[in-house]
């Protein structure tokens, strides 16, 4: 059996530095679909955006 390491991005929002941060529940598995989400959220809102990066081992 061998095992894979599977990074996924999340995409975590706030509106002051006393709130907690919030997400929206979707994950992506590559950091440029991530980075553009980003970006994008930036043209539309003045909330802070945070991307954090989680990783994972999956058997094959």
């Amino acid at each position: 059996m061998k095992v894979i390491e599977k990074q996924v991005y999340i995409v975590g929002f706030r509106k002051t530095d006393n709130d907690e941060r919030e997400t929206s529940g979707a994950t992506y598995g590559n950091l440029i679909d991530a980075q553009a989400v980003i970006k994008g959220l930036q043209k539309e809102t003045q909330q802070q955006l945070k991307l954090f990066k989680f990783g994972r081992a999956i058997p094959l």
